[in-house]
């Protein structure tokens, strides 16, 4: 028994401790976008971080209260761990908007080449939707679940107990933001559809969740049009990894060996990846790269969650 409460203890004190490098990391994030803003012509809406701020404060005392005055190990995590990621969410979402404006050339012509030589065509693949009008409702319906994904993961791995796959799982996709951010700044890219710029009835055909009055906040961003930042109208900028499979990737790992729930969660995802070129309006490599980040992203979580580990147990001798 009282080996049994040590494990438990131990596990409890590296959930805490891995929460509080999330923490640091987040509120490091937050100093980086306030100091770049404040030195730079950016203005930020205030106003629209409010509903960001209710709802982590609300979660993180709910998180406190099944973690000291009610004890419950999946509660306590699955509401800190939710609140991290919506406070990293927002600062990640500033963040990317100011690394797009660092205006490094674009690549988009080595990507096309790229797509080119893997036999891939975009429009063509986009036509190919456009023809069957059930089938662009369908791309459309499952390109927009990766948030609610996300969500959902948290949830479902929390309620079974899977606290160390929820911190795990959480602590992936704020890596895997993070490299996306990184990547996309250094070699940005304005995908298949902000190149191409297809003719509107072509776009009319099915009318795709990105269209090129969406894309253009990238391209105001690059060029100095759009300096007010906004939590309240967010845009999706990156392109090149795709974050959409990237995220989808990390649900599809996150689930492995989880009861009944891996194979459908696989179907999903993998429509979600197909969708990507059509309504992400991205280039076939976009997706692919994004896969990479996914395992990238997973490892290095893993990496971080052991040395924090590390450190834990040298820290109680």
């Amino acid at each position: 028994m009282a080996e049994i409460q040590a494990t438990r203890t131990a596990l409890s004190q590296g959930i805490d401790a891995l929460l509080a490098v999330k923490v640091a990391l987040v509120v490091a994030m937050i100093t980086i976008d306030a100091a770049w803003i404040a030195s730079t012509s950016f203005e930020f809406d205030f106003a629209s971080a409010g509903k960001v701020v209710a709802a982590t404060s609300a979660l993180a005392i709910v998180s406190w209260f099944y973690r000291a005055k009610r004890p419950i190990e999946r509660f306590h995590v699955l509401c800190a761990e939710t609140a991290l990621l919506l406070a990293f969410s927002a600062a990640a979402a500033v963040l990317s908007i100011l690394m797009t404006s660092v205006d490094m050339p674009l690549i988009d012509d080595r990507l096309m080449a790229f797509d080119a030589a893997l036999g891939f065509d975009w429009r063509a693949y986009v036509e190919f939707v456009n023809a069957r009008p059930w089938l662009g409702q369908l791309s459309s319906l499952v390109y927009v679940t990766s948030l609610s994904q996300v969500a959902l993961t948290i949830l479902v791995l929390g309620l079974l107990g899977r606290a160390g796959r929820v911190q795990h799982f959480v602590t992936a996709v704020m890596l895997g933001a993070l490299l996306c951010i990184l990547v996309s700044a250094l070699l940005p890219a304005a995908g298949a559809l902000g190149t191409i710029r297809p003719p509107a009835d072509f776009m009319a055909m099915n009318q795709p969740i990105v269209d090129l009055a969406y894309k253009q906040a990238f391209f105001d961003i690059r060029d100095g049009a759009s300096r007010w930042i906004s939590l309240e109208q967010p845009h999706g900028l990156i392109a090149f990894p795709s974050y959409h499979c990237t995220l989808s990737a990390l649900i599809v790992m996150a689930f492995w060996r989880v009861r009944i729930w891996f194979w459908p969660v696989l179907a999903l995802n993998l429509a979600v990846i197909l969708s990507t070129p059509i309504d992400g309006g991205h280039h076939l490599v976009d997706a692919l790269a994004g896969i990479i980040v996914a395992p990238v992203a997973w490892t290095m979580a893993a990496a971080g969650s052991m040395a924090v580990a590390g450190l834990g147990r040298q820290a109680s001798r």
